[in-house]
């Protein structure tokens, strides 16, 4: 279980960052901004490594962490970024899956195209239905094998992302959830996935003038969400034009 974060075109505000970065200690010392099932009663917080992956003259770099994001802090590096492609992944690893480097998002592959790849949920299913010849695994975490699912499926797909796709992938997972955020240099991919806990789990999405920001939390210097991703939804955006487009108007 996880909090996602992406944005694409002019990079986030301080406060905002830190917004997001205060969701995953659960806002210490202050008011919660973000009520949801899990932290109602009690702390749900996300201290298990984090990682993020920027734009940098057309490739992407990343940097993962064994230390919480809300320790480490860093907002002021992230802004020093120049970059219109921002994804961070704050990790609450989940039961029985080991806490590493390794197992930190986000994943990557490149095949002349770039992708990264987070994941929000547990996937409680023994995931097979990945082309093991070409993707070899780094780590032991459900959340790579997803990956490897969705980009075997998509080397069949003329590497399009689409609602039969995806389908196909989860149709016989058992899964808490299976949110994901999935970048390229030039597109993304949101999909919202989850069998529990609906507002933990739905995504918020804000659009600007010159940006679009996808979070597994509330951000509230940036307003109320354009959109509130339901559970099914899948969403592209074009990151040049700063648009997004529904791929599926499926409601689970």
């Amino acid at each position: 279980m996880c909090r996602l974060f992406l944005n694409t075109g002019r990079i986030a505000s301080k406060k905002t960052l830190e917004e997001y970065i205060g969701s995953c200690s659960d806002y210490i010392g202050g008011a919660k901004l973000d009520v949801h099932e899990r932290n109602e009663t009690k702390l749900e917080q996300h201290k298990d490594g984090y990682g993020y992956a920027y734009v940098k003259k057309d490739h992407f770099e990343i940097r993962r962490y064994r230390e919480p994001i809300f320790q480490r802090n860093p907002v002021d590096e992230i802004k020093k970024i120049e970059t219109d492609v921002l994804f961070v992944h704050a990790r609450k690893a989940s039961p029985k899956i080991e806490v590493n480097i390794k197992n930190n998002h986000p994943f990557y592959w490149y095949n002349g195209d770039e992708y990264v790849f987070g994941h929000n949920g547990t996937i409680k299913s023994q995931i097979k239905n990945f082309d093991d010849r070409k993707f070899f695994l780094k780590g032991s975490t459900d959340s790579e094998k997803y990956f490897y699912a969705m980009l075997t499926e998509m080397g069949e797909n003329e590497w399009k992302v689409d609602k039969q796709m995806l389908s196909k992938i989860l149709e016989y997972w058992d899964y808490t959830a299976a949110n994901f955020i999935l970048a390229s240099p030039k597109k993304a991919w949101i999909g919202v996935f989850y069998r529990k806990d609906p507002l933990y789990f739905t995504m918020k999405l804000y659009k600007t003038e010159d940006s679009i920001v996808v979070s597994s939390s509330a951000l509230p210097s940036l307003g109320s969400p354009t959109e509130r991703l339901r559970n099914g939804d899948i969403i592209e955006i074009d990151i040049e034009s700063n648009n997004y487009y529904y791929l599926s108007e499926y409601r689970v």
